[in-house]
């Protein structure tokens, strides 16, 4: 086993969290079926992300990690334990008993989706664990279903349990770190993970998304956390086509500077890879290189502030095309390789426009987010 490598996180028992399809056509007087249309969170993205990997020769660049199913122990250091009941009831077709919580229309549970879920939360633990041990120098763990989202009793947006907060407890618990930051660059705000952390100050929660996108007025800039977790919360809201310059010059200019004063032990990421020109859930406008960039520069910060030791977790990504490109670009910097992998759109103009962007309402977001945060910290 060799310290400098990236380790990787993937098990077919996340395949087997099926979303199901769309087909409903509501009107306002009558209903009426079409074509099936894959649920935008569809195992298919994940498919064939793997399969990309394997096929450009990457899978084989990195030191497996194995997934397990974590213990409802773990799970319960956020989530309910009358939750985590009543999601294995409903995943297996039955009631959940009592006020047990709340899972939302578009999160679709499956015979698979208990165990799936499961086995995220505990392959997000498990990197962690070949990170701390020194197995791996940092690790990459395609997750499925994602988690950020999920709240303590309630599934939301596509999330079960909550990946990231349970992979930073298990840092805090196993291995006594005192200071993990959480960088999560999925367009959509991590609503759960904030929650997790709002009153600890030693989880710094840097959140970038397209502002008040989903959910609904989450991650905005006034929510700082709260007691002796003020400050400790930094929301980064953006606006629709911030691309690949603008997402760069968030993290030079405040998400870097964050991390360097913070000193984290640990740096876990929340990648969602929906921030890209080709999602149909989202207009962020980023590249496979805007994302290579991204994780450039997250190496760098936890060169400087902890050893290396970084986690990247899977959280969005809709565009079955895309994603894969997209995954592969991180992992790529990740593993420190160029296998020269053509971007999938190279030759339309629009991807250069993606790369070059960079808006004054952009500049604009910047300039106040950093003069919002300069409350608690120095940019």
């Amino acid at each position: 086993m060799c310290a400098q490598q990236t380790g990787f996180v993937f098990d077919n028992y996340f395949l087997a969290h099926d979303a199901g399809v769309q087909t409903k056509v509501i009107m306002r007087d009558k209903t009426f079926e079409m074509s099936p249309e894959a649920h935008p969170s569809a195992a298919s993205i994940t498919q064939r992300t793997k399969e990309l990997l394997d096929g450009t020769g990457l899978t084989a660049q990195m030191l497996p990690i194995a997934a397990r199913a974590a213990t409802e122990d773990e799970i319960a250091v956020y989530h309910t334990r009358d939750y985590i009941r009543g999601v294995r009831a409903l995943a297996a077709g039955g009631p959940a008993q009592g006020t047990w919580g709340y899972i939302d229309e578009e999160t679709i549970l499956s015979p698979g989706s208990f165990e799936a879920a499961l086995y995220a939360a505990g392959g997000a633990a498990n990197a962690v664990r070949a990170v701390m041990e020194g197995t791996v120098r940092n690790a990459y763990a395609l997750l499925r279903p994602p988690g950020h989202h999920a709240e303590r009793n309630k599934a939301l947006g596509f999330c079960i349990f909550n990946n990231a907060v349970i992979a930073a407890h298990h840092a805090r618990k196993a291995y006594g770190v005192e200071k993990v930051m959480i960088v999560d660059w999925d367009v959509h705000h991590g609503n759960g993970t904030q929650d997790a952390f709002y009153e600890d100050a030693n989880v710094l929660f840097v959140s970038l998304h397209q502002h008040n996108w989903y959910p609904e007025l989450s991650g905005e800039l006034d929510q700082i956390g709260s007691g002796s977790g003020t400050g400790y919360t930094v929301n980064i809201p953006l606006p629709p086509g911030t691309g690949d310059r603008g997402y760069c010059a968030a993290f030079e200019q405040l998400v870097i500077p964050l991390g360097l004063q913070f000193r984290p032990q640990l740096i876990i990421i929340s990648a969602g890879h929906d921030a890209s020109w080709l999602d149909p859930l989202a207009r962020m406008m980023m590249t496979m290189d805007g994302y290579r960039r991204l994780t450039e520069l997250m190496l760098g910060l936890a060169e400087e502030a902890c050893g290396g030791r970084l986690v990247v977790l899977q959280e969005g990504g809709y565009s079955t095309a895309y994603v894969p490109y997209c995954v592969a670009a991180t992992v790529e910097a990740l593993i420190g390789v160029d296998l020269g992998i053509v971007d999938l759109y190279a030759t339309a103009p629009e991807l250069q426009h993606c790369k070059e962007i960079l808006t004054q309402e952009t500049l604009s977001a910047l300039q106040e987010a950093r003069a919002w945060h300069k409350r608690w910290w120095y940019l």
